[in-house]
């Protein structure tokens, strides 16, 4: 998934953990895109922010949510990537209906 991430484009991680996949697309989509990785946990996404500043990533942003929930506004995001994460969510129409509604039209 991460080689179809381009330069400019908004990427959005559901459950990014430390953040590490983030860290990893926010290089490919460079200073002219973004990153955004949404955990349901706060101490997963004390390690993120605390990992973004530790090695300076400045294009992404860290949000407390659900993945069945997304605080994420409509057809805002490029890329959907997710590593492991998917699986454990008990309703999984309703993680997919969430990553459609976010997704621009072409999104990928």
């Amino acid at each position: 998934a991460l080689g179809k991430i381009k330069e400019g484009d908004i990427v959005l991680d559901l459950g990014s953990g430390a953040g590490f996949d983030a860290f990893l697309a926010a290089k490919r989509v460079g200073e002219s895109g973004s990153v955004i990785g949404v955990d349901m946990t706060e101490e997963m996404l004390a390690k993120a922010r605390n990992n973004a500043l530790q090695y300076g990533y400045k294009n992404v942003e860290f949000r407390q949510g659900d993945i069945e929930d997304l605080p994420i506004d409509d057809s805002s995001i490029d890329v959907i990537i997710s590593n492991c994460v998917i699986n454990l969510a008990p309703d999984k129409d309703k993680v997919f209906a969430e990553a459609y509604r976010v997704l621009k039209p072409g999104g990928r």
